[in-house]
């Protein structure tokens, strides 16, 4: 099998196993927009969110760095090692944490301890577990093991919720209970614990592996800071029921941004392999622009649509979730052209600059949400999320021209940004005819986006 048709098939297994955990949100909005009020889904938000940075902390990021060198190593003894090694310190970790956090909840007797412990756990299995899968190559058991725990929580949530009554619990113990049931599915079927004994724990592989994966730990609570550190400023200042409120804006962006993450792994990829043929730099910078395009044109696109979908989709108690949502799609958008040029870093071994990049990004988000607070109320949120991915797009591409070339059609950007403008408006005044004349322009732009780089587009089809 080619290059090109293998990473096609794995970027398939992928998108289906990351688009299946997001799809969970949207077949449990109704349920939960009806039977729980603002406040209760903005507490859950809480929790859901802090795992992005919570998972990290506990797992120290080893997971990645076992996915890292166990695909280099060839010797099975040092495959061995590596995973006991990982394993060992993560669970030396997870137990500290566990008698801290106990500890401190007969201190201050924390609402929901025994429910957000197992849900953390769970989540911290399940995360190893899948990283042990793709270092297996095994992404057919990543992907089934993926779609099993959403579909599991789906069902589960139904059941718990609509059945039974219950309401912040039944969203902990049915996430607990799915990622159990994942977590199991992979021991049996990728059969790790042929690779673990403690007598294969080395220390120096440890502190090779510490060494991979701490600085990772940074990068992703940076990557958190921008995402989430707005929901915990919310909370502060105008509790839960505004946090409930702005969860759901994101949930649009956040659809976006699942897919752009998948693509994005293959990206990186596609650049690192093709750096060193002649056209490089024409490659690359032809597809920018086709990501440019395609992308700013999809989020356009959610805007033409969405007022028709808006009614029956979301609860009247959240409509001022409403004007937030193009501001975040837009912040998405920059986001995943900010990832785009970071490709081009890590191809370049630049991956210093990235994490830079990134925590100037998240300070900026928190300075600028601090400062529009009293002024913008939950609109600060949105906006400091905008110009600090604004920010990010920005100076990566400005950055970026130091070791590499990358060159945008400003005209052709500005053209397709002001059709998004157009959008925006015609999405605010909620205007049939404005709205479809919007998506008319849409379609038409990305017909022409299509027609100019159709060649190219066949060309990367046979790429090997």
């Amino acid at each position: 099998m080619s290059r090109a048709k293998d990473l096609l098939k794995n970027t398939g297994i992928l998108m289906i196993a990351s688009i299946s955990t997001q799809l969970v949100s949207f077949l449990l909005l109704p349920l939960y927009t009806k039977l729980l009020s603002t406040a209760e889904y903005g507490e859950i938000d809480i929790y859901t969110s802090l795992t992005m940075i919570v998972i990290p902390f506990l797992t120290l990021q080893l997971e990645m760095g076992l996915f890292r060198f166990f695909i280099t190593e060839k010797s099975e003894n040092s495959r061995k090692k590596i995973v006991s090694t990982t394993f060992i310190v993560i669970a030396s970790v997870v137990l500290f944490v566990t008698v801290v956090f106990w500890g401190l909840n007969i201190l201050f007797s924390i609402r929901y301890a025994k429910y957000i412990y197992w849900f953390y756990l769970s989540m911290t299995v399940s995360t190893v577990l899948l990283q042990v899968c793709r270092a297996y190559g095994n992404n057919k058991a990543y992907g089934f093991a993926s779609f099993l725990s959403s579909a599991l929580a789906v069902c589960l949530n139904v059941f718990f919720i609509a059945g039974l009554g219950w309401k912040v619990e039944a969203i902990f113990l049915s996430s607990t209970i799915a990622q159990v049931v994942s977590a199991i599915y992979i021991v049996f079927r990728t059969k790790v614990f042929s690779y673990f004994s403690p007598k294969c724990y080395d220390k120096h592989v440890a502190l090779k592996l510490l060494k991979y994966s701490v600085p990772l730990v940074f990068n992703q609570i940076s990557s958190w800071a921008i995402n989430y550190s707005d929901r915990l400023i919310i909370l502060q200042f105008w509790g839960t029921s505004s946090n409930g409120i702005y969860s759901l804006s994101n949930k649009f962006s956040n659809i976006t941004n699942t897919f752009f993450n998948v693509f994005n792994v293959a990206w990186t990829e596609n650049v690192v392999r093709c750096m060193d043929d002649n056209d490089s730099q024409n490659y690359i910078n032809s597809m920018f622009m086709i990501i440019f395009n395609v992308y700013l044109a999809l989020i356009t696109g959610i805007i033409n649509l969405l007022p028709f979908f808006w009614g029956f989709m979301v609860n009247a108690n959240y409509g001022s979730a409403y004007g937030h949502v193009p501001i975040l799609l837009l912040a998405m958008f920059f986001s995943g052209m900010a990832a785009t040029i970071g490709s081009v870093y890590i191809a370049y071994s630049k991956t210093r600059e990235v994490s830079i990049t990134t925590i100037m990004a998240g300070i900026c988000n928190i300075a600028i949400h601090f400062i529009l607070l009293h002024k913008f109320g939950l609109y600060a949120a949105s906006i400091s999320t905008l110009v600090s991915f604004g920010m990010l797009f920005f100076y990566r591409y400005a950055f970026v021209k130091k070791f590499f070339l990358l060159e945008i059609e400003w005209k052709k950007a500005i053209s397709q940004m002001m059709i998004f403008v157009v959008a925006w408006i015609a999405y605010l005044w909620k205007i049939a005819g404005f709205i479809i004349a919007g998506l008319v322009l849409n379609l038409a732009f990305i017909f022409y986006v299509f027609l100019k780089n159709k060649a190219l587009l066949l060309k990367m089809m046979r790429r090997e």
